[in-house]
This record gives structure tokens, C-alpha cells and sequence, in this order.
């Protein structure tokens, strides 16, 4: 934990977090926070937009898994927040790197292939020969992505299971 930062609360309530600790945790303009209280302290914790669906979530990685016969990662600020398949364990919790966030901000699907699976996560390597990543998009923002995780060539199938999966998610969170 980094050490205290005396910041003043200005007229309309605000603090402002300093550079540095957004930028260690990654914190981007638009982030949702959490805010609790345990009426002595205040605590500011990441909002994952898949809080309020995870239980589905979960389903929808368990079928999707079965039926692509892949890992499947939903990842939610900046760290895969539901893994299934057989390197779930791997993958659950794992934060994505600098660049994993970038592909998904760009809004596109994108399949990734050797040199390209290298640093995606910050904390472990992935465990497979293809990616493919679909980002999920609720209210006009991306609030995440679901990825297929694959060790031969995506189908046309599998994608096409994502891409409904993903939907699913982004419209049940609006």
C-alpha cells in the first residue's frame, strides 16, 4: 500500500486522485468507482460493469467453454474477472497488460497468433496458440472483453458463439 497523500475536499465534494496512483492502477477517465464507508474510513475500490451480472457471466463462460472446447476469460478492468476451461485456474484473476487494454479500447475483434500473445497479461503468460478477443461494449463504453483462448485456428463457429456471448453480456447490463 503506498503511503498517505493529504489531498483537501474541494467545495463540490471532489478529491482528486494523484497521477501516480491512477496511473499504477490504471485508472482511466470514465472508470466507475465503488464507494463504502465503515463510517470512520472511506474506501475506493475499481467498479467491475460485471458485478451486477457475474452469476450469468459465469454461465455463459461455462457453455461457451464447452461449446468451443476453449478457455474462455471475461476480463473487466484490467484483470480477467471469470476464467472456465481447463487453465481456468491460470487465468483467474490474472491482470491484462497495457496492450491487451489497448486492443480492446480500439473496439474491434481481433485474433492474435505468436508474437502477439506475448505480454497480454502482466502476471503470467498465456497458454495457448491463438487469441481471440471481443470486446463488450454497454451504454456506448467498453466495459470489457470476452476471449476465446484457442490452440488451433479459430472457427467461424467458435467466433460467431463469441460475438452472440459478448452481445448477451453488453445487453444485459443496459
Amino acid at each position: 500500500m503506498q503511503a498517505g497523500i493529504v489531498r483537501r475536499i474541494d467545495e463540490l465534494g471532489r478529491i482528486v486522485i494523484p497521477k501516480e496512483m491512477r496511473r499504477t492502477m490504471r485508472l482511466q477517465v470514465g472508470d466507475e468507482m465503488e464507494i463504502c464507508s465503515d463510517g470512520e474510513n472511506i474506501t475506493l475500490k475499481r467498479y467491475s460493469g460485471f458485478q451486477s451480472v457475474l452469476s450469468e457471466v459465469k454461465g455463459i463462460a461455462k457453455s461457451l467453454c464447452e461449446y468451443t472446447e476453449a478457455d474462455v476469460l471475461f476480463v473487466s478492468c484490467g484483470r480477467v474477472i471469470v476464467a472456465e476451461g481447463a487453465n481456468k485456474k491460470h487465468y483467474q484473476g490474472a491482470s491484462v497488460s497495457e496492450k491487451f487494454g489497448k486492443i480492446v479500447a480500439e473496439r474491434n475483434v481481433v485474433i492474435l497468433h505468436g508474437d502477439d500473445l506475448k505480454d497480454l497479461f502482466d502476471d503470467r503468460s498465456a497458454l495457448c496458440c491463438y487469441c481471440v478477443v471481443e470486446p463488450i461494449v454497454a451504454h456506448g463504453d467498453v466495459i470489457g472483453a470476452a476471449v476465446l483462448m484457442l490452440d488451433g485456428l479459430p472457427s467461424d463457429v467458435a467466433r460467431a458463439y463469441l460475438h452472440f456471448c459478448a452481445e448477451l453480456v453488453a445487453r444485459s447490463l443496459e
